[in-house]
């Protein structure tokens, strides 16, 4: 399973080898524990990648996966998954995505290959 986590400065992709069920699970008692509101909703996500990423496109072959460009710099990856969060239309939770682990590795990989790629330019425009 692929967890994503969106947080106000970003977001952050990890694997979880707990099944999806166990992962709500422990949310909703955690959640209850401290008398926290919480909702649980199926939906969409998308993680930008930049359009050049090699490999990006390899995406395509995969039914459970949406390539959608933003713009001639960007395309999102859009995946199915369930949304977890505190308010309905809140911005930060966790998203949670039951995948093949191929995929899952995949997407992991080509995000990894992204955030060092991002930080390379930025390191380089700024010396």
């Amino acid at each position: 399973m692929l967890k994503i986590t969106f947080t106000e400065t970003g977001l952050w992709l990890e694997p979880s080898t707990e099944p999806l069920e166990t992962v709500v699970a422990e949310r909703v008692k955690l959640h209850a524990c401290a008398r926290r509101p919480l909702m649980v909703q199926p939906t969409t996500a998308s993680i930008p990648f930049p359009q050049g990423l090699p490999g990006l496109h390899t995406l395509a072959r995969f039914a459970e996966v949406e390539l959608v460009p933003c713009d001639r710099h960007w395309v999102e990856v859009t995946l199915s998954g369930l949304w977890i969060a505190e308010e309905p239309d809140q911005a930060e939770g966790l998203f949670l995505a039951d995948l093949r682990p191929h995929l899952e590795q995949r997407i992991l990989s080509l995000w990894h290959l992204a955030q060092q790629t991002q930080f390379t330019e930025v390191g380089s425009s700024v010396s």
